[in-house]
């Protein structure tokens, strides 16, 4: 296939730089950095010993777009940022990263918490993560609340939380315990989840002595509960242990054609202390190197706990500028070593080995997704007589008998889900419990987007709703200035079961058979907006029950009402305290508002 760009050097910088080739469209394909723009841009214009994603990409370039910049650091920099903006179909990107999740230690209050979050700020908490599988954070939550006496109340409010009805909580929510005793607590948690196993157990042990000779045996036992758990971790990190200073992510990958896992083992303070996975998308066969650096740029750039050594098992390209970059996130020296022999080098071996085991696990529910969105795809596109299809766009209604209405958009693009490209809607117009004319609505605001909104000037090749030939029919009317195909997925009359969900088109009803990849597609799709509407109604309803009143109120703002919860406890009581007692914490033409506004 002839090349649509022609690439000429002398157009080029030799400057570091980052560049953007672009497609037919004008949209971002690639994004990538160079030492030398000129030297880099060239080799993808040298036909031998290319990868198969280097081919691909090439064919497809109509324009590259170059940014010059000073440093190698700076062009690591901007292409992470580019990356980010751009998602462009050609780099690597780990799926579905805003779902993982972070531990967050508030321990800038007084009374610190332990929540879960899915960004890191810069708030003045500690962060650990982030964590790839929500199970895995919800078991460490579950062995730290086993293990140290936390409150899970408010401090110092007179209510006892459930922690305290369970003996675990020492009373810190009824006041029999200070903010300094607590924090010593939320230390020795902090201590755990950097792993250091030792100090911990020797912590935990004399706490456990002081509360038997108190005569406190039932939170006695539960430490010592705690204490074997912990125990049992500290004993199983023989394989790694090191010498307490040793601060180490060990990096193993498995490949096969575009399909990649890369596999973190964290060591702190000597002790493995979590592995973690993490699939990438090259979506094109490439090479361990791209993957890697890939990998780097993703992750770190949010990870909550940098260490002192990443061990990679092959060098990456620009590993000095990935260095520098490291370093100036986590403002000291941050080292990457590719060990080629010794205790390095047995465990980038073992974080290879379980990447390799953890890939063939997976490997069978890859291939079905590619079945299913190849075989399922074509087949839908040759039923519908499209000439391509590449983006399909699902709707959904949620709402509780009329209140708190919403719409909900989601978008399957060129194989996979793009969370990206979610959408969420208010009702305005319909009163009531009617999704009908509440879905039309919805789409009546999402069309009107197209010219305002990058990413909505494509239309989806298909619209997928939840509904009968009635309601396909009826949608296709008012899109059929727009030519887009509408398509439900609809409970069968014969069946009651999932499984029976039937494809209605314009020209009738279709029934698929069970393993049709045709209808997985779909019911994924419709799964995944049913979902995603249900998450936003849940939390508009959530919002509207649980407010208190005070946002009504000029000039009460959300640190006021803060202040407030954590005086009285409650909204019940703030609303029943006097003008007096609401004086004494927020002033007194502060108070005088809250009464007469409540």
């Amino acid at each position: 296939m002839e090349m649509a760009y022609k690439f000429l050097s002398s157009k080029f910088s030799q400057n570091p730089g980052v560049y953007l080739m672009r497609g037919k469209a004008g949209e971002v394909l690639y994004v990538g950095k160079a030492k030398n723009l000129r030297k880099r841009l060239a080799s993808y214009f040298v036909k031998r010993d290319q990868t198969p994603k280097t081919l691909a990409l090439v064919e497809r370039i109509y324009k590259i777009d170059t940014i010059a910049v000073k440093t190698e650091l700076e062009a690591l920099i901007l292409e992470n940022e580019q990356i980010k903006r751009f998602r462009p179909p050609f780099n690597i990107v780990m799926r579905d990263d805003k779902g993982y999740l972070y531990i967050r230690i508030t321990v800038h209050e007084e009374y610190p918490r332990i929540l879960l979050a899915r960004r890191v700020a810069k708030d003045g908490a500690k962060y650990f993560g982030p964590y790839a599988v929500a199970g895995r954070v919800y078991e460490v939550l579950k062995l730290i609340n086993r293990s140290f006496p936390l409150c899970t109340g408010t401090p110092g409010t007179g209510r006892a939380c459930m922690n305290y009805h369970l003996k675990i909580c020492p009373g810190v929510c009824l006041g029999k315990v200070g903010a300094k005793e607590y924090r010593a607590t939320i230390a020795q948690v902090v201590k755990f989840l950097q792993g250091n196993f030792p100090a911990v157990i020797k912590e935990l042990r004399a706490e456990m002595a002081h509360l038997a000779a108190d005569k406190k045996f039932e939170r006695a036992a539960r430490l010592r509960d705690g204490l074997k758990a912990i125990g049992a971790i500290n004993e199983s990190q023989n394989v790694v242990r090191a010498n307490l200073g040793v601060s180490e992510d060990i990096i193993g990958i498995a490949r096969q054609l575009n399909k990649a896992l890369v596999v973190l083992l964290q060591v702190r303070s000597g002790a493995l202390i979590n592995q973690q996975q993490y699939a990438l998308d090259t979506k094109y066969e490439t090479d361990n190197k791209d993957i890697l650096s890939g990998f780097l740029r993703d992750y770190y750039t949010d990870a909550a706990d940098l260490p002192k050594t990443i061990l990679l098992p092959e060098e990456v390209e620009g590993a000095g500028a990935f260095d520098k970059w490291l370093t100036s996130l986590a403002g000291r020296r941050i080292e990457l070593v590719v060990p080629m022999r010794g205790r390095g080098r047995a465990l980038v071996r073992l974080a290879n080995s379980n990447a390799g085991m953890k890939f063939n696990q997976i490997s069978s529910r890859w291939q079905l997704e590619k079945v299913i969105a190849t075989e399922g795809v074509d087949w839908l596109r040759k039923k519908l007589k499209l000439k391509k299809l590449e983006r399909i766009e699902a709707y959904d209604i949620s709402n509780l008998q009329g209140t708190d209405s919403v719409g909900a958009m989601v978008v399957w693009e060129k194989g996979q889900m793009d969370k990206t490209q979610y959408r969420r809607f208010k009702i305005k117009s319909v009163v009531g419990p009617n999704d009908f004319a509440s879905l039309a609505e919805v789409l009546k605001r999402r069309f009107a987007h197209m010219a305002g909104d990058e990413k909505f000037a494509r239309l989806p090749d298909i619209v997928l709703i939840d509904g009968g030939k009635g309601q396909v029919g009826t949608i296709t009317k008012a899109l059929k200035d727009f030519k887009v195909a509408v398509i439900g997925i609809a409970k069968g009359s014969h069946s009651r079961t999932k499984a029976k969900d039937d494809l209605v088109l314009t020209s009738g009803v279709v029934i698929l058979p069970d393993n049709s990849p045709t209808k997985m597609l779909l019911q994924n799709i419709r799964d995944e907006v049913h979902r995603f509407a249900i998450a936003y109604h849940t939390g508009l309803r959530k919002k509207r029950t649980t407010s208190s009143g005070l946002e009504k109120i000029a000039g009460i703002g959300a640190v006021t009402r803060k202040k407030l919860i954590k005086a009285f406890g409650s909204m019940a009581a703030v609303k029943a305290a006097s003008q007096a007692k609401l004086a004494k914490i927020v002033g007194e033409k502060t108070a005088e508002k809250i009464v007469s506004g409540l």
